[in-house]
């Protein structure tokens, strides 16, 4: 099914480059500071040349990637959804409520041609916290309908030691999202794979989700391994998610490659990937 067909039918094949400087520690761990700004914007800069035709969309941020990737990288025909908030809340993730970036704003991310905006929002449902960030992320879809441009949420849970209290965790965090309103959810695989591997169960869980949703909900890809983001999909897209929004499980391998490399290795590995995705999402 083409690209075109995709988007006409409401599904979401959404490439997720809008990482910033955690970027830094995955392309140099022993020695995060070498990584230089344009080292970041070069790295973009490939994965949208070599991907962005096979997405419906992409994920870019006002940092690295806008306008810097505006200036035709970016194909015409693919829209992006631009990234609202501020960078540092995952060292602390209670110490304030979810903030716009310093200098950017939800007029700014419509000015600048973007199709949808996205909140991240680090969210337990479990914490006194999780209050203040309801009401952040509520000022903030207020600001996106003002505005007259789509919002994108993804509520992300933190400091989870224990597996077996994610399916909870994400399906209370689905009842308190839900209701408010935002026009897609961006949402972890709700089961710990190596925790439970019985796929009825993430079957049952992925159902819940949809059922507990007004709105389309997307698989986030949270860094694990790509064939296991795969199998979590296939499961996801039978049991009525709309599609993915896929980060460094489809291109980290890009990302570490040589950057001489890099486009040889975007087309060999990662292009065919992102296509074995986008079957799933029918």
């Amino acid at each position: 099914m083409s690209v075109a067909d995709l988007s006409h039918k409401g599904r979401f094949a959404v490439l997720a480059i809008d990482h910033r400087d955690s970027l830094r520690s995955v392309l140099a761990p022993d020695n995060p500071d070498s990584v230089s700004h344009n080292d970041i914007v070069d790295l973009k800069r490939d994965l949208v040349a070599g991907l962005a035709a096979g997405a419906t969309g992409v994920m870019l941020e006002p940092e690295y990637s806008i306008p810097q990737l505006l200036d035709g990288t970016l194909p015409p025909e693919v829209g992006f959804t631009a990234a609202l908030e501020a960078q540092g809340y995952m060292a602390d993730p209670e110490a304030a409520p979810v903030a716009l970036l310093d200098g950017w704003s939800v007029q700014a991310a419509a000015d600048c041609g973007a199709a949808a905006a996205k909140l991240l929002v680090l969210y337990r449902p479990d914490r006194p916290h999780a209050a203040a960030q309801e009401q952040a992320a509520a000022e903030i879809l207020a600001e996106c309908r003002r505005v007259g441009i789509p919002l994108l949420v993804e509520p992300l849970y933190y400091g989870l030691n224990d597996p077996s209290l994610r399916p909870q965790i994400v399906l209370d965090t689905v009842d308190r999202f839900a209701p408010m309103g935002f026009d897609i959810l961006k949402l972890p695989f709700p089961i710990d794979a190596d925790h439970n591997p019985d796929p009825t169960r993430w079957a049952a869980t992925c159902s819940e989700i949809t059922n507990r949703c007004d709105m389309p909900w997307t698989l986030l890809s949270g860094g694990g391994t790509f064939d296991s983001y795969h199998a979590q999909l296939e499961v996801a897209m039978a049991s009525g998610c709309a599609g993915f929004t896929v980060g460094r499980a489809l291109w980290g391998e890009a990302a570490l490659a040589p950057t001489p490399d890099r486009p040889k290795v975007i087309a060999d590995l990662i292009a065919p990937r992102l296509a074995a995705l986008r079957d799933l999402v029918v």
